[in-house]
């Protein structure tokens, strides 16, 4: 996460990052270096548990399209990455390794990176529409600074220095979502915040999880003619989305082209010759669908996004046995995945090297060790067995020197 938020942003982009093809690489020889000298301890429960192996199966299926992708090398080395990311970031996980300082840790360095973009505020002209800090555009850094405050609110809880960090990036937050001019990252950080504490207080007088309300909200609205759409017209007096519509439009004609294995992973935008190129007007210029979803749907067609649902879902689904643990965890793990999955909505967020993708995959890596009933791996039949052959071995030793000669 440091290198996301307080290197990357930073070195001089240029076609290929080179950066990516060094950090990359050497992060995962160092993570499975670590990995294999602890394989005994390996719990492979981790990677049976339902969001971590419906994103593995996502993974595979992404892998597959290359083969059919429409530019093959850019979706193998988009692909590469994430890979490898998943590595460093989850693979950890299913190692019996503490994970109590983690979200102090990420706290403490979006604090650091906030603290950077204040400094950007505060000696930079900002553009007429608001400021990105030091981020490509303000809806950035209005997204950055909203996950900074639902993580420091998670750590006021604490009696130490942490909360004190808490404090300054939750005043600090503020100030920078208003200076970025960002309404929708504030509209959707209130929402999420609001739901995510009704949905728990539900959950906790029924047997529900939270997946359900989140899938009730989705099944309703297909009852609804252009929900976005009269959404973003109550809200900020635009139907059309600052232009959304027009570029959903162009992607669901690109989707129904393809429509059950899409255009190949990551295989779409910023392509050789890419289809996009036909787009009418300003559509044609445009990085992404502007929804998350549509462009799991243009890159992996219906079959993948459906995957990629199980791996969403799921991981909702087990937010219930974190609030019977930690029930202010789990309210803080609710409100950022609700945040990204609303965000997903206006912009592109999954599967994308940025702070956003890479949190999401620490809260569900973190969801998954929270729902086990140990509350942590337990060793692998490896180890079991090392235990089993080491232990009578012992208690004959100390019965052999407590009886008599």
């Amino acid at each position: 996460m440091a290198y996301i938020l307080l290197v990357l942003p930073f070195v001089p982009q240029g076609g290929e990052r080179t950066e990516n093809l060094l950090f990359w690489p050497v992060a995962v020889v160092l993570t499975l270096t670590l990995v294999f000298q602890n394989r005994a301890r390996i719990d492979y429960r981790f990677f049976q548990s339902l969001p971590i192996a419906s994103l593995i199966a996502y993974l595979v299926f992404a892998a597959a399209s290359v083969t059919w992708a429409y530019s093959p090398d850019a979706a193998f080395s988009r692909l590469v990455v994430q890979v490898l990311a998943f590595i460093v970031v989850i693979v950890p996980y299913a190692l019996p390794v503490r994970t109590k300082y983690v979200m102090s840790i990420l706290c403490l360095c979006y604090a650091i990176a906030l603290a950077i973009n204040a400094v950007y505020v505060l000696t930079t002209p900002a553009s007429s529409i608001g400021h990105p800090g030091y981020f490509d555009n303000k809806q950035e850094l209005g997204q950055f600074s909203g996950v900074v405050i639902l993580l420091s609110i998670h750590e006021l809880r604490h009696r130490d220095w942490r909360s004190l960090v808490a404090v300054f990036a939750i005043g600090v937050g503020i100030w920078l979502v208003f200076e970025s001019e960002s309404k929708a990252a504030l509209a959707l950080g209130m929402v999420a915040v609001a739901s995510s504490w009704l949905i728990l207080l539900i959950c906790k007088k029924t047997r529900l999880t939270p997946a359900y309300f989140v899938a009730a909200v989705v099944v309703a609205s297909m009852f609804v003619q252009d929900p976005m759409e009269k959404l973003g017209y109550r809200l900020y007096g635009d139907s059309s989305l600052t232009g959304r519509t027009a570029i959903w439009g162009y992607a669901n004609f690109r989707i129904s082209q393809k429509p059950w294995f899409g255009w190949g992973f990551h295989s779409y935008y910023f392509v050789p010759d890419s289809p996009q190129n036909e787009a009418p007007g300003y559509i044609r210029d445009m990085p992404s669908s502007h929804s998350g979803y549509l462009d799991l749907k243009l890159e992996t067609g219906r079959i993948g996004y459906w995957i990629f649902l199980v791996f969403i879902y799921s991981s909702l689904h087990l937010l219930e046995r974190v609030r019977r643990k930690d029930p202010v965890g789990a309210w803080c793990f609710l409100s950022i995945q609700l945040f990204v999955l609303l965000d997903n909505l206006l912009d592109t967020g999954w599967l994308a090297l940025t702070h956003f993708w890479l949190l999401y995959l620490i809260l569900v890596a973190e969801t998954v060790r929270y729902s086990w009933p140990s509350g942590a791996p337990s060793p692998s039949p490896i180890g079991s067995v090392q235990a089993i052959r080491i232990g009578p071995s012992k208690r004959l030793a100390r019965f052999a020197r407590r009886a008599p000669q």
